[in-house]
């Protein structure tokens, strides 16, 4: 039982509970399973069975009219044999699926499957994923546990505001300018920039005495109805506020008590996204609850994070969503492998300083604004050879051959 848990998560367990000696259990159903938080305790449970096969279509269409991410799991009940044949389907141009997987899939070692989360990649690949784990630590570990979720506000209408509603409220009470910050949402990250459309954020934090700020007090006002939280004792239909919590009318939804962390220099990234998409922000953003930061000034990892070898693990740990994009939540990338830097050993500092060369390099190249189609193509192709030296040192760090770096 996981207390968040889709409803299939359970008929798959009281089924294979159900087989007779010898039977046969093969559902076609969600693969969110394979990856969620939710799954864990399915998976462990499952680990002890025999499971004969897995094939996951991943975010492909095959039901025409609905979104759904469909796999097919086979469970016997017999002695666990820990090898199960496993596909990853990457297209539907096929006549029989049958003839698709003997030809696509492989048996794993059952053994490789960790509690957080199914990887159902080929064989050489997960022993490539082996070794860059041997030559790394766990990205959550190498920042000191310092990555956090953007702001849920509750009601970005009320809180969410353009330049020239800023200018009015500073411009009435220049105190105002203490709790109105810059604001980005996850759209506007990208590899190596954050892209500011001018949005300001009114940061009423959880315990903020309001009194001090009569203008943004009387600005919000007319927003109370929509944000006032849902007493506990509501019993009606249709509350018209935010939901319950302890918090006032005119405070953000949500506590955000590392709030100080927006101040510092630090990575943000998009919780949906179609690549790695990492950005360094010196701006002081506050960004909404489609980003995360990473509270690290560090070049060295923006360099790591934007590579060739992450958007590997992208690919074989964090779920499809349709449409080719991932959803890089912390789940995820908490156990993403960072190569730390071994002082003395001089090569690895060599390549250390050689990354961060070139990611501020990489900034620069990003700031600049082409005038011309001939500048626009002379900057994006300074940028590919500048993309593909920083992969060149991150394959030297984690040691891969010429072979490994081509699967």
């Amino acid at each position: 039982y996981a207390g968040m848990a889709d409803l299939y998560a359970f008929f798959i367990e009281k089924g294979i509970s159900l087989l007779a000696p010898g039977g046969i259990f093969s559902y076609i159903v969600a693969n969110k399973w394979l990856r969620t938080r939710y799954g864990k305790p399915l998976r462990i449970w499952l680990k002890s069975k025999c499971i004969e096969e897995i094939t996951d279509f991943g975010d492909l269409p095959v039901f025409t009219g609905a979104t759904t991410y469909p796999c097919i799991i086979r469970v016997s009940n017999q002695v666990p044999h820990m090898n199960p044949f496993v596909t990853k389907v990457n297209s539907l141009d096929f006549t029989l699926l049958e003839e698709y997987v003997n030809k696509k899939g492989d048996k794993v070692d059952q053994f490789q499957f960790e509690d957080e989360g199914w990887s159902l990649a080929d064989s050489r690949t997960l022993a490539i994923s082996r070794k860059i784990y041997q030559n790394a630590i766990p990205l959550v570990k190498y920042v000191d546990r310092k990555i956090f979720y953007g702001i849920k506000t509750g009601l970005n209408k009320a809180f969410v505001i353009n330049e020239e509603t800023r200018n009015q409220l500073v411009k009435e009470d220049h105190k105002n300018i203490e709790i109105i910050k810059p604001f980005i949402t996850g759209r506007d990250v990208k590899r190596y920039k954050c892209t500011w459309n001018k949005l300001f954020i009114i940061f009423t934090r959880h315990g903020i005495n309001i009194e001090q700020y009569p203008v943004v007090y009387k600005y919000l006002l007319k927003y109370k109805e929509n944000l006032m939280p849902k007493p506990k004792n509501w019993r009606g239909e249709n509350w018209r506020g935010r939901k319950p919590g302890a918090y006032e009318w005119y405070e953000i939804q949500d506590t955000i008590d590392y709030y100080l962390e927006f101040d510092k220099e630090k990575i943000i990234y998009p919780n949906i996204c179609k690549q790695p998409e990492f950005a360094f922000d010196t701006d002081k953003f506050l960004t909404n609850q489609k980003c995360f930061i990473i509270s690290k000034n560090d070049k060295y990892l923006l360099g790591i994070l934007n590579s060739k070898v992450m958007m590997f693990f992208f690919e074989i740990r964090i779920p499809k969503l349709r449409g080719n994009f991932f959803e890089p939540g912390f789940a995820f990338m908490k156990s993403f492998p960072v190569h730390k830097i071994n002082s003395r050993n001089n090569n690895e500092v060599k390549i250390h300083d050689k990354v961060v060369e070139l990611v501020n390099y990489m900034l620069d190249l990003h700031k600049r604004t082409p005038q011309t189609p001939f500048e626009q193509e002379q900057l994006e192709r300074e940028i590919a050879a500048t993309d593909t030296q920083i992969d060149r040192l991150v394959y030297d760090l984690y040691d891969l051959t010429e072979e490994e770096i081509k699967i």
